[in-house]
């Protein structure tokens, strides 16, 4: 499986107040977050990006400002005012 690192200074944990394995796993949640937000992953997909659960993963979106809904505004406007 490929993987991706993040260089970062060890001040970051302080400054977060976090552990590695707890920075890591924030790492991931915002990452597939990110990703799920600009459509680029199914929320299934960024959920296992992020190691979670769909369930835990979609309570997690909220407080990052993501919605669970990820409508393209056009194709938002052809539901609503038809072809």
């Amino acid at each position: 499986m490929p993987t991706a690192q993040i260089p970062y200074d060890a001040k970051l944990l302080v400054a977060c107040g976090r552990s590695a394995d707890e920075m890591e796993r924030e790492f991931r949640l915002v990452l597939g977050a990110k990703l799920y937000e600009l459509g680029r992953l199914s929320l299934g997909q960024a959920a296992e990006l992020a190691g979670r659960n769909k369930a835990d993963f979609m309570f997690e979106l909220a407080p990052l400002g993501v919605s669970i809904f990820n409508y393209d505004i056009d194709d938002l406007k052809h539901e609503v005012h038809g072809p």
